[in-house]
Order: structure tokens, then sequence, then C-alpha cells
């Protein structure tokens, strides 16, 4: 890349990341294209070479979160992964990164998904190509016999995504009252039992997901206490 492009990118970036901490904290609608343009060390005219306006630059947080959120995961892959394990690891890389950068998930949780924006079309492309990565992998999980043949991977990626969407909203608005990774990865084996095929084994030396949801339920571990005390406060 030459250096011009280098630097043009580099400027692109600084806007879409100065525009990412800003929608996450001060919301969409309370954020202007000055404000961006400042925090992201750029004249306000220069801002419009990369983005006509600000509807287009809200698009491009989601575009540009979900882009680095796909090349992490790829460069993590590893050649003998079976397609289970991959589904796993992606799940949970993707909490890693909502972890890693709060303000994109609220951008993303709390102000893009819940509104009308999810359906501008750059913003729904993104997402279906990371949702259709789930869907892939539950089917060459369904081929190879880990999952049940009858399994639908449409409604198994759903569930995944849904949960993930709950998880990461109930983090967001409650102050992170839990380890997100630790909480969606114990939410992802739960509900991957209900995928598997008839007397499939859990993974070697694992604590089946159930026991772990009842211990935490009875107080023994986790924020279950965290949450009752929260009530009776």
């Amino acid at each position: 890349m030459k250096l011009k492009q280098k630097r043009s990118r580099e400027r692109r970036d600084r806007i879409v990341a100065a525009a990412t901490r800003l929608f996450g904290r001060r919301g969409i609608s309370q954020t202007s294209l000055t404000e961006v343009a400042r925090l992201a060390g750029v004249p306000l005219p220069s801002l419009y070479d990369y983005f006509k306006d600000k509807q287009d630059l809200v698009a491009a947080v989601p575009e540009e979160n979900y882009l680095a959120l796909y090349q992490q995961l790829t460069v993590g892959a590893q050649g003998e992964e079976t397609s289970r394990h991959q589904l796993r690891r992606i799940f949970i890389g993707n909490l890693e990164y909502i972890r890693a950068n709060p303000d994109w998930g609220r951008v993303f949780f709390l102000e893009i998904w819940p509104s009308a924006a999810v359906g501008e079309s750059r913003i729904r492309r993104a997402v279906d190509r990371y949702a259709l990565r789930y869907v892939e992998l539950i089917r060459d999980a369904i081929g190879s016999g880990d999952y049940a043949k009858g399994l639908d991977p449409y409604l198994a990626m759903s569930l995944l995504m849904g949960g993930m969407c709950q998880l990461t909203a109930v983090w967001l608005l409650y102050r992170r009252p839990y380890d997100l990774v630790q909480r969606g990865t114990e939410m992802f084996d739960l509900l991957e039992t209900s995928f598997l095929r008839p007397n499939s084994s859990p993974r070697s030396g694992e604590v089946l997901p159930h026991t772990r949801f009842r211990a935490k339920l009875e107080g023994r571990g986790g924020d279950g206490g965290v949450m009752r005390r929260r009530r009776r406060a």
C-alpha cells in the first residue's frame, strides 16, 4: 500500500474509532459529526471525504467492527479444528471482542440492534456474513455426526445469537455484573447440549453446563448470589 493510501486508511480508521467511542458513550442521536471529527483529530471537511453523512458513518461502525472481528477469528483458526470447536471458538471470541471493546458493544447491542438502523443494507450484510458462518459450521457439525441430524441450523444460530444479545445487553445495562466471557461460555455449552446427537458425550474433562448453572442458582459460585443481593438491597 502506498504511503498516501496508508495515511488515508489510518485517518478513516481514526474516524470510525472516534465514532464508535462517542456513539457508545453518548448515544448516536446525541453525537454530532463535529464532535467525531474533533476526537479523531481531523478537520470536519475531511470527514466528509470519507463519509457522505452521519448515517453513512453509523453504518460503517458495525461494518468495520465485524470485519475486524471476522479477521481476528479467522487468524485464530486451527488446521485440525472441528466445525463444532470452531463454532464455540467464534462465539466466545465475539464475547472477548465485546469485553475488550465495550463501546462497540454499546453501539451495536443498545443503539443499533434495537432500532430500525439494523435493517440498513450495509449493516444487515455485516450481520448476515457473521450469522451465516454460524449456519455453515452447524451444518458441517450435523454432517460429521456431532450434531443431531434433524437440527435446524438457522434455529440453532438464532438461539446462539439471541443468547449473546441478551447476555451482552444485561452486561452493559447493569454495568458488567458478571464475567461476560465466562457466562457466555457457560451459555454456549448449555445451548449446545440441545444440538448434540443422541448419546453424544461432552468434551473430554468438561463439566456439564447444567451442573454449573445449578451451582450458581444455589449460590455456590458466580453471580447468582450477586443478583439475589441486588434484589434484597
